[in-house]
């Protein structure tokens, strides 16, 4: 019986570690999944470069001149879809009303408010 006690709280210990380690690294990956959706662009820029290096077996030199091309094209990336913001969200409305004329009164409000919360969670910073 006294040997058990020993073997019991060496099995709690590494069920107590794998559980810790396990937690960690959900809270980790959790932390870099919302840095990255929440549209942090050097988080993205990140993960990518951290790919084609881990993939590619980039070395330095090719790290910094890969940093730059990643950076410079969400850059360009960024400005093309300030551009075009406008012109999607005209088409976006259009298609709204034009869905909205054929639904019937209490579907109409029930639209309204998918439009309302689709809008807020776009715009939730």
């Amino acid at each position: 019986m006294k040997s058990i006690k020993p073997i019991v709280g060496l099995i709690l210990v590494f069920i107590l570690g794998a559980t810790s380690g396990s937690l960690v690294t959900y809270m980790v990956s959790q932390s870099r999944l919302e840095s990255i959706i929440s549209g942090d662009p050097r988080a993205r820029e990140d993960m990518l470069l951290k790919r084609l290096t881990r993939q590619l077996d980039l070395d330095s030199q090719q790290r910094e001149q890969v940093t730059i091309v990643i950076h410079e094209t969400h850059e360009d990336m960024r400005q093309i879809r300030q551009r075009t913001h406008p012109q999607i969200e005209a088409l976006l409305t259009d298609s709204q009303l034009r869905i909205s004329s054929l639904l019937r009164p209490e579907q109409q409000e029930k639209f309204r408010k998918i439009i309302a919360e689709r809008k807020a969670h776009r715009h939730k910073p």
